[in-house]
């Protein structure tokens, strides 16, 4: 008889541990943005155009412009610098090569060989420094335009056309964008689900608002630490949105599906 009872504890610890491991996980949240950013200058400046709010940008397109006059002016001088350098490279080029043939003839003493020679690389390094001169002139133009750091939306201007910017130490906000490309589901689901959800794993998630069925996902990440307060977890669920037709900011409910 002990060992009938032995055999019915194993097999009711076995059913219950089934019925555990075969609980379906779910769990409430809200979409959020993948990434919200915040967009500044370093550069003091008047803001002369802004992206305006809600507008789709792609990375790499402009989003903020600041008065760039002065440093346009700036290239222009630069260039003048390079081609005026340039000209003079020539002109001793020229010179140093006459005088080549010229010292091999006994035309011309060594002291004026010299002469050629210094002038000659004298004016090679002032073209080099023309050109660089140049190029910094470009980046400072290049600088007072504010690139988008990834495929965004606008979402808010902190700064209006016309305001100027003054840095006193490191950035100044203009404008706050968010990648929607894909959205996070962030889910807080019970501690007791601890350790079965898994990075890499399929869910679903229902947005009631959002009208349209069921939305696939994939576990990103996983908080492992519990919080004491709510009794749960953090789980981010990763969802496409390429057409942007999802909002973020709605809540629903994730079901996560067994397996990986």
């Amino acid at each position: 008889m002990p060992s009938l009872r032995l055999l019915f504890a194993f097999l009711a610890a076995g059913f219950i541990c089934r019925a555990v491991a075969a609980e379906t996980i779910s769990a409430s949240g809200v979409l959020t943005p993948m990434q919200e950013i915040e967009v500044g200058s370093e550069l003091r400046g008047s803001i002369v155009w802004l992206a305006d709010e809600g507008a789709a940008v792609r990375k790499g397109e402009p989003l903020v412009k600041l008065r760039d006059s002065i440093e346009r002016i700036t290239v222009d001088l630069r260039a003048a610098q390079v081609d005026a350098a340039r000209h003079a490279l020539d002109r001793y080029k020229r010179d140093y090569d006459a005088g080549i043939a010229l010292h091999e003839k006994k035309i011309i003493d060594d002291e004026a060989m010299r002469s050629r020679e210094y002038n000659y690389l004298l004016a090679d390094s002032q073209l080099a420094q023309a050109v660089a001169s140049h190029k910094l002139a470009l980046e400072d133009v290049a600088l007072r335009t504010v690139s988008a750091p990834t495929d965004c939306v606008v979402v808010r201007q902190l700064k209006k056309i016309g305001e100027t910017l003054v840095v006193s130490a490191g950035v100044e906000n203009i404008l706050r964008v968010v990648h929607i490309d894909s959205l996070y589901f962030v889910a807080y689901p019970e501690a007791k689900f601890a350790g079965r959800i898994k990075v890499g794993q399929k869910a679903e998630v229902q947005v009631p608002l959002y009208g349209k069925g069921t939305i696939s996902g994939e576990v990103a990440f996983v908080d492992p630490g519990v919080d004491a307060s709510s009794g749960s977890f953090r789980v981010k669920v990763l969802v496409k949105n390429l057409d942007h037709k999802i909002p973020p900011g709605l809540h629903g409910l994730v079901t996560f599906l067994p397996g990986i």
